[in-house]
């Protein structure tokens, strides 16, 4: 039985605390699975990252939110009200628990490639030089020369430093780890690439991937669930919505929805989503 990482109720999401852009009625994201968040654009897909992954406090009245993390343990973090517990509480728990890829990469240009990748592991304490032998095989992994890690994040290419963001995305430590269409600058070889290694990374350790992404091709390829966030309107305002009927599941060579076999349209409903 799939345990939870995620339950989530009653979650309303704003950036002006008045009106409502997304709305999570009751949500399971499991452990060890790679979710693709779909829809249309503007419909909230990156406010959904931002407010799990903690990274802008959207949330509307957190007294009448569930927002439980599950730990290893199968103990649970409330995070509906970590906003107010300070930012060091956030930040811990942002650098714990947490990973990110971003489109942008969002790489620091004053620090060297390898400063960059092994950012979340000198953020626990670790020298360079203890960072470096951990990265050193995943930039392997990924096609990058070991040469590249002295060298300046502004001397290379654009998809270098995106496999650079990927490094440094794995080498954290973390349970989950967030992609802001981490593949979206890349040519489609290279994306199912680091794809691939993504996925078999977060198998291999037993953690969870929370992805927003426009690919199809790769969702399909990938994902494990498919959770789409669609258009509901009420009381003449428009916002994004998504429960647990508004998920694709892979079982075995079959994708479901709602316990039916959508295998054989799966493709053409996702693309009418978008």
């Amino acid at each position: 039985m799939q345990e939870p990482i995620y339950h989530i109720n009653t979650l309303k999401c704003s950036y002006d605390w008045k009106k409502t852009v997304l709305l999570i009625k009751d949500l399971d994201i499991y452990k060890g699975t790679l979710n693709f968040v779909i829809g249309a654009s503007g419909i909230g897909k990156s406010t959904f990252i931002e407010t799990i992954g903690l990274m802008n406090n959207t949330i509307q009245n957190p007294s009448e939110v569930k927002l439980d993390f599950f730990n290893q343990d199968g103990s649970n973090i409330s995070l509906s009200d970590i906003w107010s517990k300070g930012q060091e509480k956030l930040a811990g728990f942002r650098n714990e628990a947490y990973s990110f890829i971003f489109q942008s990469t969002n790489l620091m240009s004053n620090f060297t490639a390898g400063e960059n990748m092994c950012f979340g592991l000198l953020l626990a304490g670790e020298t360079l030089d203890e960072g470096k032998k951990k990265v050193l095989p995943i930039m392997k992994s990924l096609n990058l020369d070991q040469e590249l890690f002295d060298r300046s994040v502004t001397a290379l290419s654009g998809g270098q430093r995106q496999r650079v963001a990927f490094v440094r995305a794995f080498a954290a430590k973390f349970d989950v780890l967030f992609g802001d269409e981490p593949t979206g600058n890349l040519d489609p070889k290279t994306s199912m690439h680091l794809m691939q290694i993504l996925k078999s990374h977060l198998k291999q350790f037993k953690k969870t991937g929370i992805i927003v992404s426009h690919d199809v091709s790769l969702a399909l390829d990938f994902a494990d669930n498919i959770y789409f966030i669609k258009e509901r309107v009420e009381n003449n305002e428009a916002f994004g919505y998504l429960d647990n009927m508004q998920c694709f599941k892979r079982s075995e060579e079959k994708w479901l929805l709602n316990g039916d076999d959508v295998s054989d349209k799966i493709e053409q409903m996702i693309f009418d989503l978008m």
